[in-house]
C-alpha cells in the first residue's frame, strides 16, 4: 500500500499527531520527511485554507501536532508513565564545542541558554569525561541537556556509540573511547529523573543496532530515555554545521510554547522554507556578536535574496523528536 493510500485512509480523518515505531532497518530512515502529495496535503490542512501547499509536501507538513518516533511500544509505555516536571522550571545543562573545531556550535549554545536560569555550561576545554562526572549531581537536576559536539555510532559494538569530549580526538582520526561519553556510560552512570528533554545536536546520534531481530533498540537516544529523560532530539548522519545551529536555535525558540515533536518539526519545516533574506533578517533578532553575525552573513551572501540555502532534506531531515 502507498503511503498516500494510508494517509487517505478513513481513520485518519481526525488525526493530528504521528507515533512511529519503527522495526530494524526503518530506524535510520527520516521517515518523517517521506513525500505526500499535495492533495494528501489539502485533506490534512481543511482546517487552513489560506495557506499554500509547499512545493514538496511531506509528512512533517500533515501533522499540525508533530512526528515523533520511539525505540518500541514497551520503552514509549515506561516514559510516559514518567512525572513530568512542573512547566514553569526551566534549567540547561550543556556541552559546549568540546573539540574546538566546530564553527556555529559557539553561536548555537550561547543563544539557547539565554532562556534558562541556571544554565550550567561545560565549554571547549572544560567539557571533559572527568567534567561530566564531576557533575553528575548537576545534570540529575537539569530539566533540558544539551549535548553540542561530534558523535559517532558503532554499528560492530553498539555500546561504545559515543559523545566525543575534550581531550578525546588526538593525534589519530579515531576518538579515545576512555575520554568519550559512550553509551556504555550512559547506561551505567546517568540519571536524569528531572529530564524532559536531551538534545543531541551531533552527527548520528539517532542510529541504533539493526542486526537484532527483537524490538530492543541500542543507540543513544535509547540509552538516554533509560537514564529518565522524556525525550531526546537526536541525527541520522552527519550533520552539516551551521544548518544544525541555526535548527537547534528556532527549536528552542519553539520550545517555549511547544512541546519537544511540534517544536522540532516546525522548526524544520521553517529552515526548509527560509529564503536568504528571511535568514539574514532573523540573525538581527538574534543580536549576535560583530563577529558571529559578520560570519554568517559571509556565509549567507553567496545565494540570492529568493533562494532557499537550506531547502534539501540534507539540512534538516536528520533529527527526529523520540519519546514523549
Amino acid at each position: 500500500m502507498r503511503l498516500d493510500e494510508i494517509l487517505n485512509h478513513p481513520t485518519l480523518a481526525n488525526c493530528d499527531s504521528l507515533l512511529l515505531v519503527p522495526h530494524r532497518y526503518l530506524h535510520l530512515f527520516p521517515l518523517h520527511a517521506l513525500s505526500v502529495s499535495q492533495q494528501t496535503w489539502l485533506r490534512f490542512n481543511q482546517e487552513t485554507p489560506h495557506l499554500q501547499p509547499p512545493a514538496n509536501p511531506c509528512l512533517l507538513d500533515c501533522f499540525k501536532k508533530g512526528v515523533r518516533y520511539a525505540p518500541s511500544c514497551q520503552l514509549l509505555q515506561r516514559v510516559q508513565q514518567r512525572q513530568r516536571p512542573p512547566a514553569d522550571t526551566r534549567t540547561l545543562f550543556a556541552i559546549q564545542n568540546p573539540t574546538e573545531d566546530l564553527a556555529y556550535t559557539d553561536i548555537e549554545v550561547e543563544v539557547i541558554k539565554r532562556d534558562f536560569a541556571p544554565a550550567d555550561i561545560l565549554s571547549k576545554q572544560q567539557a571533559t569525561k572527568a567534567a561530566i562526572i564531576d557533575n553528575l549531581e548537576t545534570i540529575a537536576q537539569a530539566h533540558y541537556v544539551h549535548f553540542s559536539c561530534h558523535g559517532s555510532f558503532d554499528f560492530q559494538t553498539p555500546l561504545m556509540s559515543s559523545l566525543i569530549l575534550a581531550g578525546a580526538k588526538e593525534s589519530t582520526d579515531t576518538p579515545n573511547l576512555a575520554k568519550c561519553l559512550t553509551l556504555q556510560d550512559i547506561f551505567a552512570t546517568l540519571n536524569l529523573p528531572n529530564c524532559r528533554l536531551v538534545t543531541l545536536s551531533a552527527c548520528k546520534t539517532g542510529l541504533t543496532d539493526t542486526t537484532k531481530q527483537s524490538d530492543d533498540c541500542i543507540g543513544l537516544a535509547t540509552g538516554f530515555l533509560y537514564a529518565g529523560s522524556q525525550g531526546v532530539l537526536s541525527s541520522l548522519w552527519s550533520v552539516d554545521d551551521f544548518a544544525t545551529a541555526y535548527l537547534m536555535i528556532k527549536c528552542y525558540e519553539n520550545l517555549e510554547t511547544a512541546d519537544m515533536a511540534v517544536a522540532l518539526n516546525t522548526a524544520q519545516i521553517w529552515l526548509r522554507d527560509a529564503t536568504q533574506s528571511k535568514l539574514l533578517e532573523w540573525i538581527g533578532v538574534l543580536k549576535l556578536d560583530a563577529e558571529s553575525t559578520q560570519h554568517i552573513k559571509g556565509f549567507l551572501e553567496s545565494y540570492d535574496p529568493d533562494e532557499k540555502p537550506f531547502e534539501s532534506p540534507f539540512y534538516w531531515a536528520a533529527f527526529c523528536a523520540i519519546g514523549n
